[in-house]
């Protein structure tokens, strides 16, 4: 048995498996962001603190989250337009032009860190749902 022709077999697999992993994640990265509706954000739990960067994606009803370094097809977060609700903002970088927004939803409490102009939209797309009542009569 020549062991050097199988080592080297089995080396060229695992790149070639490993090539169809990184090409699956930059296809499924570049869908992502060619989505309409779909803006860079960094989302970190109030109790780990550590930040995650990934895509949100404006729904009709539901926002969207979705890792940037993962090979799920499935989002990682989801709010519902009617639940959700912004508890506090600040300023993180002023020449960047980021800030971060603490979000609660169901109990959940997120930071997401998105740029200006990805929280004026987060606040139209919310102000913009169906009412939950239909007005009363005059």
């Amino acid at each position: 048995m020549n062991t050097p022709a199988i080592v080297t077999g089995v080396l060229i697999v695992m790149l070639v498996i490993a090539g169809v992993f990184i090409l699956w994640g930059v296809i499924r990265t570049r869908a992502l962001y060619r989505r309409v509706g779909s803006f860079p954000c960094a989302v970190s739990d109030l109790e780990s603190g550590s930040w995650r960067s990934g895509v949100a994606i404006f729904g009709a009803e539901y926002i969207t989250w979705f890792r940037t370094a993962s090979l799920s097809r499935k989002p990682a977060l989801s709010f519902s337009r009617h639940r959700l609700r912004v508890v506090d903002y600040h300023q993180r970088d002023v020449a960047a032009g980021t800030i971060v927004v603490h979000l609660e939803c169901n109990g959940d409490e997120h930071l997401w860190a998105m740029s200006m102009s990805s929280m004026a939209g987060l606040v139209g797309w919310m102000d913009g749902a169906r009412p939950s009542e239909e007005p009363t009569g005059m």
